[in-house]
């Protein structure tokens, strides 16, 4: 057997390491792991019927997650018309594990696995007892993963893909106590809230829950309001806003904030889209309160939320990721979470002492189909 030199050796060795080097170089270029999330349908609230059931991923990450996204739910107000169907995710964050696991628990709740202990008891617990309260409007199956925390997001969307969900919703990584400061500001939550944003594959809302807010299935009167500025993002906000007024203690009201003139003339082809969205809102309902608001700028605009944001129990904003306008200026510059948008972002201001609870909206990215759906597939 012929051994080869030490100098042949050496330059096979670095022909090795070239190739290597390539071909890591090339799979990351050529190989986008998110792709696979990438919309190939409409997968969005406009998207749908006025009558078909909604299909909704909601995650949970702490037990204090689990009454406000309970209250998010019920905004969707599900009937026997329009039912929900909701995939709730416990994520726990993997510790002292090998690999990840994912757990579906509905043979844990026909009893088949009843005696040993699971992570999401508290979840399964509470979400059992939402169905049943809601018994032929909803839907619930639970689901436990444990993961690492930066690949929490694959859970997600991977769930939401599978199950053809139109909606996620997501909890804001902090939470404020009673007195108005913050009591946890949890990275991980919020760099997995980003993420999602980025490559979901349906619409997604961020909520932002305060300490003692208003739950809506002990109110007499639930107060909520939608601020509209225009956009995708606004008009699937505004489409979620509908859905809620189906249940007539929820008194909605729908800011309208025009934009000054030569600006509107810009946005004409939006304005298309807007005014469909906004057309049929306010048709007799009681519930229904329409108001247009002019600002010019963003101060004015900081003003007018200032003034509103104790009137309400609930805001629905749209996050309007990408869209400039004179009403935000300004605004944006000062914005510490942009995945909250500039009006999220304001109204969830520990400034403000306030209970009201905020779901900020993204509707649904596609970087496949190109449409001039007014449901927002604009791009």
């Amino acid at each position: 057997m012929q051994v080869i030199s030490a100098q042949t050796y050496g330059i096979l060795m670095v022909f090795v390491m070239i190739i290597a080097s390539i071909v890591q170089v090339s799979v990351k270029m050529l190989y986008d792991p998110s792709r696979k999330y990438a919309g190939y349908q409409r997968r969005n609230i406009m998207g749908l019927k006025s009558y078909s059931e909604l299909n909704i991923v909601a995650c949970i990450h702490k037990p204090h997650h689990i009454s406000p996204i309970s209250d998010s739910l019920d905004l969707c107000c599900p009937t026997t018309e329009n039912p929900i169907i909701v995939d709730v995710i416990h994520l726990v964050e993997l510790v002292g594990r090998t690999l990840p696991l994912f757990i579906p628990h509905g043979l844990q709740r026909q009893g088949s696995l009843g005696f040993q202990k699971s992570y999401s008891d508290d979840v399964i617990l509470a979400f059992d007892v939402y169905e049943h309260e809601n018994e032929g409007a909803a839907k619930i199956h639970t689901y436990t993963a444990i993961s690492p925390s930066n690949l929490m997001y694959e859970d997600v969307c991977h769930l939401a893909l599978d199950k053809v969900a139109s909606l996620i919703i997501l909890p804001f990584h902090q939470r404020w106590s009673s007195d108005g400061s913050i009591e946890t500001d949890d990275k991980n939550i919020r760099a997995l809230n980003n993420k999602v944003l980025e490559i979901s594959p349906c619409s997604v809302g961020i909520l932002v829950s305060r300490a003692n807010n208003t739950r809506i299935k002990q109110s007499s009167i639930v107060r909520l309001a939608m601020i509209f500025m225009g956009g995708k993002d606004d008009r699937e906000a505004l489409c979620l806003a509908k859905r809620a007024i189906r249940n007539t203690r929820i008194h909605l009201v729908v800011y309208h904030v025009v934009l000054n003139v030569k600006e509107q003339m810009k946005r004409d082809g939006e304005n298309i889209h807007d005014n469909a969205a906004l057309r049929d809102i306010d048709m007799g309902m009681k519930n229904v309160t329409y108001q247009e608001i002019k600002t010019n700028d963003g101060p004015e605009t900081a003003s007018f939320l200032g003034d509103i944001v104790n009137e309400h129990d609930y805001f629905i904003v749209g996050r309007r990721h990408g869209v400039n306008s004179p009403q935000t200026e300004g605004l944006s510059d000062w914005s510490e979470f942009p995945e909250l948008g500039a009006v999220g972002d304001y109204l969830a201001s520990p400034d403000f002492k306030t209970n009201a609870s905020i779901l900020v909206v993204q509707q649904q990215v596609s970087k496949l189909l190109n449409s001039t759906h007014s449901g927002g597939w604009l791009l």
